[in-house]
């Protein structure tokens, strides 16, 4: 399929450009298997990064196979798609134009806006610079070779340790923030304790700050009680109504004057939508999200859809816009796949509608919570199994499930973590790599 530089050309097929290869991308490409259309998916990374495990492998639990699944081998059965790695340096909507970095600009007839979110800092001094963010697969293996590298220091240096090496501050209490405090705390009091025999779990502190009342405020309060109390056996300090003013390698200042002493800090707080969507001449919903019709489609140009992270899409059942979720990326990018399908086939086309499976999350090794759309609540192992069993799914191929059984089975069995090594390619030369 031959890769044209504009949308003008007599008697060929519609071009459906996607930007982006995370959930929404992805659903929306695959959607459009049997359209006749011609479909160029163009994303940063060759790889297709499964969000929702990425603190899994910042904590070793996980390798990162697991979760980094290559882009292209998941179309290797679709013809009509053709996968471009680059990154998107503009899009001009009127003339229906994206550029890139090195790609030719493409022209579309239909375009699929699903380029995600980045982090937001709300403005915290140093926390562009210090904190360490985990949306990124890039991210996962930046703050477990930080981790690592932590403890291997201050078990030369034992002095680090009084000045707070070892202590880890995680920010918001949303599901990001209390899975990668539950995962830290079982890195901490499990391997580690073993790995590093001389150092005192003791002094090793780890510490989840919410600026609200409470954390897991879309939860019930049994959920929240029991998830308090599930991070409080693990060791974890919970501080909620604190709000995080600024940050430095060593030590992180909250408002209320408390400073505490930690060389690691875990950025769990919130996200924005990706900074190129600034520049598309659009009024921007909160968190610089996209918003769109019920369609998924932006109401000035209905051939551009908006979806997952990036965009402000609002549930039809609770009028509330939905939250920024892998299951409302992947349900947002297929609707958009299918209703460009039907269009392109002049069928009619329908409304977007949000199937909420619950909310959920995994605090550690037998604890999690499941709240369903209904009210009803599962706590424990029981509710871990149903996490399991919905992550599973939402991963892209058997061969990814598979991966994510054996290392959880593996762990639960052994309370080993095979994916705490690091690997430093620049401090090998090249001659020593060969031998």
């Amino acid at each position: 399929m031959p890769v044209a530089t504009g949308s003008d050309e007599i008697g060929r097929r519609p071009r459906v450009l996607v930007l982006g290869g995370g959930f929404a991308g992805i659903g929306a490409a695959q959607k459009l298997k049997k359209s006749e259309a011609d479909v160029v998916v163009v994303d940063k990374h060759d790889y297709h990064t499964f969000q929702p495990l990425l603190y899994q492998v910042a904590t070793g639990l996980l390798e990162q196979p697991a979760v980094g699944h290559p882009i292209r081998d998941l179309f290797h059965k679709q013809d009509n798609v053709r996968i471009h790695q680059d990154r998107v340096t503009a899009i001009d909507l009127e003339a229906r134009r994206v550029t890139f970095d090195e790609l030719e600009p493409l022209g579309y007839d239909y375009l699929v806006v699903g380029m995600g979110a980045e982090v937001n800092f709300f403005g915290v001094e140093g926390a562009a610079d210090h904190a360490f963010p985990l949306y990124t697969l890039a991210d996962a293996v930046r703050l477990k070779n930080h981790v690592l590298r932590t403890w291997e220091k201050a078990d030369r240096e034992p002095s680090l340790i009084d000045d707070g090496a070892l202590n880890i501050v995680v920010v918001g209490g949303g599901p990001t923030g209390v899975e990668t405090a539950g995962a830290l705390a079982e890195l901490y009091n499990g391997v580690f304790r073993k790995d590093y025999p001389d150092i005192a779990p003791d002094r090793a502190k780890i510490t989840l700050v919410e600026a609200g009342p409470q954390i897991f405020p879309m939860f019930k309060e049994d959920i929240r009680t029991y998830t308090e109390e599930a991070l409080t056996k693990r060791g974890v300090e919970v501080q909620t109504g604190e709000v995080v003013e600024s940050i430095t390698p060593q030590r992180v200042t909250l408002k209320s004057g408390n400073v505490l002493p930690a060389h690691t800090l875990v950025w769990g707080a919130g996200l924005q939508g990706n900074a190129l969507v600034q520049s598309l001449g659009l009024e921007l919903e909160r968190g610089n999200r996209i918003g769109v019709d019920e369609e998924l489609r932006i109401p000035s140009h209905p051939e551009v859809y908006a979806v997952g992270d990036v965009a402000a899409i609002t549930d039809q059942k609770t009028s509330q816009v939905l939250p920024q979720l892998g299951s409302v990326a992947l349900q947002s990018g297929e609707h958009a796949g299918k209703t460009i399908a039907q269009r392109i086939a002049g069928k009619e086309t329908k409304p977007f509608k949000y199937k909420d499976k619950g909310t959920m999350a995994a605090i550690g090794r037998g604890s999690a919570v499941v709240q369903m759309l209904g009210g009803k609540t599962m706590k424990g192992k029981t509710a871990q199994l149903a996490w399991a069993t919905v992550h599973l799914a939402l991963l892209p191929t058997n061969e990814d499930r598979s991966k994510a059984v054996v290392d959880w089975v593996g762990a639960g069995l052994t309370h080993q973590r095979s994916g705490r090594i690091t690997v430093d390619l620049e401090e090998e030369p090249a001659s020593e790599a060969r031998r």
